[in-house]
């Protein structure tokens, strides 16, 4: 979460046989203990890093099991040790690997904001709408274009922000 040293070779753990399971990423080697907290702060720093396409199959993977899938409709506290039960923190951790990680928005101030979106190659476009944030109504938009993308924020003041997005280059917004 902004420390990258070191960045591939703890990808390469937590993404390895020995943590990394179906359910997701286990508390330690060895152990059979996963917890869904652990697997979604991975996630937003898999994003928020840079390795949206490494982890990208993972949380399709995990999302569909979670949400959408037999197992259970949200995040989960801990299998087995916390017998699947539902926290509301995971859920909103889950929102946070969305917000933080794959558009990684970081306040910088009461009206500003940094933003440097990991744009998957696989899709053209991301975007978040009606964010209530910095004291405005706003929404987001990532948009690829040919080898270009764009950085589209519209805020509900009818102001319009275009920003030409830089590969691993952060955005300063003022609202």
């Amino acid at each position: 979460m902004g420390i990258i040293e070191r960045r591939a070779g703890t990808i390469d753990a937590l993404l390895s046989k020995y943590l990394w399971t179906n359910n997701g990423i286990l508390t330690q080697s060895g152990d059979k203990v996963f917890w869904d907290r652990a697997t979604l702060y991975a996630f937003k720093g898999f994003f928020m890093n840079g390795a949206t396409e490494r982890a990208l199959p993972y949380f399709k993977y995990y999302s569909s099991m979670r949400l959408l899938g037999d197992h259970v409709p949200y995040p989960v506290e801990a299998w087995p040790e916390g017998g699947q039960r539902h926290l509301s923190a995971e859920s909103a951790l889950y929102c946070r690997t969305v917000i933080e990680g794959l558009f990684n928005i970081i306040p910088i101030g009461f009206r500003k904001f940094s933003i440097n979106p990991h744009l998957p190659i696989e899709w053209n476009y991301m975007r978040l709408k009606r964010i209530k944030a910095f004291d405005q109504l706003f929404d987001l938009e990532v948009v690829r274009q040919g080898r270009q993308e764009f950085l589209i924020v519209k805020a509900e003041n009818g102001k319009i922000i275009k920003k030409t997005k830089m590969k691993g280059k952060a955005i300063e917004i003022v609202l």
